[in-house]
């Protein structure tokens, strides 16, 4: 492709032609009078680039699966498959992952995979399969990459939105929304100039993206993703999901538009809110979101916010089961700190007033950083805390979507905190009804069925340290009991029926009142948190807290 970089946006836009090199410019220029914008557009890419190739693949998988006799046998799509080797391998460790959850043993062959799960979830992973080594496969591409993270993002919630509203083939709303934005990827990946001059012209010129890739390249971002789609040989229905709808497309009446395009087009502005935005602005956003589709997603406020908090974990999982890094996803850091990990704000920082200056230290808040240590805790525990808190952060999402117990989330979240960070025995506190006492209701770890059914902690007793917590809303983060500063405030109970070094305590609170209390501790001496952990503690109970609320 040519460079144009030296040429201005303006000039570009003057010349109100396709892009397409000089060099093959006279040759073609009989043909591609006769062609679309798109088709021209894509003649042009695939002269120079491996286009041609990567499209074959997902060719000959639509080209099976929409056989016209009725469907193309197992072996015939598995073939398709098979002509890549490395697709293969990938795609049967998607397929034998928890996401699938496929029954009766490993699956070993494509065939199998096709037989137990059809064939419309087949191509669902093996397409986001090619999409993701595609963009693997061009290492400078930070927003490309950046781009692909938010459209898998869609694509889950489109699915798990088509699964919730009961509609048929919620694979194909995955792939509708995963390739909502395809043109403005392959302009990324093909025609990287072009980009370049497309967002000058948004950036300095005002234009927007319609009318500043239609000056650039002759065709707007949703017309070319579309010819790709058709050249791809996608069904009508998946082609047709990736118009975009307007305002007066949503007034609508029920049913009066296509599902697939609705969830496509709802998924991918749900990204774009979740990525423009945090917080409470967030919340509002979110809401006036689902108030303009309010004839077409029948979805609660409640299941969304459920679906978004799920989603966190699926999308770690999937990125980990194909080697994508996703922890550089900027989109990915949005959704994690937007939705689960709010930070401690000025009003929930330790006044040190009244206490000595090394005792403030053990609450969270008085110190620079609660979750940085030269140490590790000495479990030796092996299990990734990311991935065991993630899928626990998951089901208890999942769980909140229907019909749920407070007391089922609480024992989630207890059992992800125990696996996920290796501690040596983990409490779920609650308060009583006279609020006397917090009691130990359930836990894990040693000796826990004996310990649980004696400890209480009580409210109104002495200044001990788990009272001054409680009174003041803080976390504690003890990392050794017999410091001078901390011996003389730990009540004579914890020293008889516990007797551990170390620990963190975790006030439980709704709308300022304290409902009950996670408590973890570890057999030895040092910081009971490593660098980062304090963030899964606290995201684990903020989800807690959500149940709490839905449940009022």
């Amino acid at each position: 492709m040519p460079k144009s970089r030296n040429r201005s946006p303006l000039d570009r836009v003057a010349e109100k032609s396709p892009v397409i090199s000089k060099r093959s410019a006279s040759a073609h220029r009989n043909r591609t009078e006769k062609l679309s914008p798109g088709e021209s557009l894509l003649n042009s890419i695939s002269r120079d680039t491996d286009f041609p190739t990567f499209s074959k693949h997902i060719v000959e998988i639509n080209r099976q699966i929409s056989s016209k006799s009725k469907y193309s046998s197992a072996s015939d799509l598995s073939n398709a498959i098979l002509k890549d080797y490395a697709l293969t391998g990938k795609l049967l460790k998607l397929v034998n992952s928890a996401y699938y959850s496929v029954t009766g043993g490993k699956v070993t062959t494509i065939t199998r995979a096709v037989v137990l799960l059809g064939y419309k979830t087949v191509r669902m992973a093996a397409t986001s399969l090619l999409l993701f080594d595609l963009i693997k496969s061009q290492s400078s591409a930070g927003e490309l990459k950046e781009g692909f993270v938010k459209a898998f993002w869609s694509a889950l919630m489109a699915k798990d939105a088509a699964d919730a509203m009961s509609v048929k083939d919620s694979e194909e709303a995955f792939i509708c929304a995963m390739l909502h934005n395809l043109g403005k990827h392959i302009v990324l990946l093909y025609l990287p100039d072009q980009w370049d001059e497309i967002s000058d012209l948004i950036a300095n010129q005002g234009f927007d993206k319609r009318r500043a890739s239609k000056a650039v390249l002759g065709i707007t971002f949703e017309n070319l993703g579309i010819a790709v789609a058709k050249r791809w040989k996608f069904p009508p229905g998946i082609i047709n999901s990736m118009k975009r709808l307007c305002s007066d497309d949503l007034k609508k009446p029920a049913r009066k538009i296509d599902e697939l395009r609705v969830l496509s087009n709802f998924s991918n502005e749900m990204c774009r809110v979740i990525n423009k935005s945090k917080g409470e602005e967030r919340k509002v956003s979110l809401a006036e979101l689902t108030k303009q589709y309010g004839n077409h997603v029948r979805l609660s406020t409640k299941q969304i916010t459920g679906m978004i908090e799920a989603s966190l974990g699926k999308v770690k999982k999937h990125a980990d089961l194909i080697d994508f890094d996703i922890e550089r996803s900027d989109f990915y850091h949005s959704l994690t700190v937007g939705a689960l990990e709010p930070r401690l704000d000025q009003k929930d920082q330790l006044s040190a007033e009244g206490l000595s200056q090394e005792f403030s230290k053990v609450f969270v808040g008085g110190r620079s950083n609660p979750d940085t240590s030269e140490r590790r805790p000495g479990s030796g525990n092996q299990t990734d805390p990311v991935e065991v808190i993630l899928s626990g952060v998951q089901d208890m999402s999942a769980a909140m979507v229907g019909e749920f117990k407070v007391n089922d989330i609480a024992l989630m979240a207890l059992e992800s905190m125990y696996r996920g960070l290796g501690f040596h025995r983990v409490i779920f506190f609650t308060m009583r009804k006279d609020r006397k006492q917090l009691e130990a209701r359930f836990g894990f770890g040693s000796e826990i069925e004996y310990i649980v059914h004696q400890l209480r902690i009580e409210t109104k007793g002495d200044a001990d340290i788990f009272n001054i917590s409680l009174t003041k809303g803080k976390d504690l983060i003890i990392e050794d009991t017999e410091q001078a500063h901390i011996k003389g405030l730990i009540p004579e109970w914890f020293r008889q029926k516990i007797t551990v070094p170390a620990f963190i305590f975790l006030p439980i609170s709704y709308e300022n009142t304290c409902l009950g209390a996670f408590y973890a501790d570890r057999e030895n001496v040092g910081p009971p948190l490593l660098e980062g952990q304090y963030k899964f503690v606290t995201m684990l109970r903020n989800q807690l807290i959500l149940a709490i609320k839905y449940r009022k």
